[in-house]
């Protein structure tokens, strides 16, 4: 009796002690941010795209030929997702788009067109010099994002595959200054794929681009291979201890060597080039060998380029709109 009656004021004693307490609390925080943390998780990755979001700038070319076939698609599809999205066109204006539903039903949805003062002529010839512009513009007027993404009016962005590839790329070293379908020359990437320029990029180029001797050295009647040659010559131009961590392009390609960024439209790159002419130029162009069919489009594929206003609405509704079958109800195999 004696015994049992010492185990007891023991336990009690163990029980009401300061340190036996002080470990129940800690336990039941601990259990209490476990949770927390369990439910965190889900909303993990939509948390990190919109935390990066608003670091990417997304410019598009187009015309006033465009605005309300392309553009417009381009808008009401991908362009929203950017963190900050313009249009660049020869329009004196720089107007927002109105979502007010009652609106809708008496005025269009007006297009964010950014208005440069400088831009020439939108003409196929003067395209390069409208990028060069564009590229000072946004470096001297946005200067607080991380990445700029130019991409033309037929382009289609997966703007979230996008957000999860740069995002990766951050602690990438060398550091890259241009990302995009890469060709074998070895500097410059595809225009209508659409292609990132990194904040430091955008800072070398605007640096050396200002001076019109220098970018006659480097101009070019592409404006991707423009971009792309004055990029390197920034390079060749900038101070050793600024250029010594910096490499030209960084590679866009999946552990899979699957391509990311497509210069074709998708049925193309799907199918195959159906006639002699884009079969020898998507042969003997690209830096890497060039793959079709389902197997040679990346899971983390983002863009498509030729990809007409109907074409952009059924895929952006394919990819936003229908969603698989939750896979925590349906465990079996199908």
């Amino acid at each position: 009796m004696l015994f049992r009656l010492n185990i007891r004021r023991r336990c009690y004693y163990l029980w009401y002690s300061t340190s036996v307490q002080s470990i129940l609390l800690i336990s039941a925080f601990g259990i209490i941010l476990l949770i927390v943390i369990l439910i965190t998780l889900k909303r993990r990755e939509t948390c990190w795209l919109d935390k990066y979001r608003s670091r990417l700038f997304c410019f598009v070319l187009t015309n006033e030929e465009n605005l309300e076939s392309r553009a417009r698609a381009v808008y009401e599809t991908w362009g929203r997702r950017c963190g900050r999205f313009v249009f660049v066109s020869r329009l004196n204006s720089s107007i927002k788009c109105e979502n007010e539903n009652e609106k809708k039903s008496f005025e269009k949805c007006k297009l964010p067109i950014e208005n440069i003062p400088t831009l020439p002529d939108e003409t196929y010839l003067h395209l390069p010099d409208k990028v060069r512009v564009s590229l000072l513009f946004f470096n001297k007027y946005y200067p607080n994002y991380d990445w700029y993404l130019k991409a033309d009016d037929d382009t289609y962005i997966i703007v979230e595959n996008l957000l999860r590839f740069l995002i990766s790329t951050i602690k990438r070293y060398p550091k890259p200054l241009l990302y995009g379908y890469r060709f074998r020359e070895d500097y410059y990437v595809s225009g209508g794929a659409g292609y990132v320029l990194t904040r430091q990029g955008l800072d070398l180029f605007s640096s050396y681009m200002k001076n019109d001797s220098i970018y006659s050295q480097c101009n070019s009647p592409m404006e991707d291979m423009m971009v792309g040659k004055c990029l390197q010559k920034t390079l060749q131009l900038a101070p050793f201890h600024i250029k010594k961590d910096l490499t030209l392009i960084g590679e866009t390609i999946d552990q899979h060597g699957r391509e990311r960024f497509h210069p074709l439209a998708f049925r193309i790159h799907f199918n195959g080039p159906s006639n002699k002419t884009k079969r020898e130029w998507i042969h003997y162009k690209p830096f890497h060998h060039n793959l079709f069919g389902y197997e040679a489009i990346s899971e983390t594929t983002i863009s498509f380029h030729y990809t007409e206003p109907s074409d952009m609405y059924q895929i952006h509704s394919f990819i936003y709109d229908i969603r698989l079958f939750d896979k925590e109800v349906c465990r079996s195999p199908l």
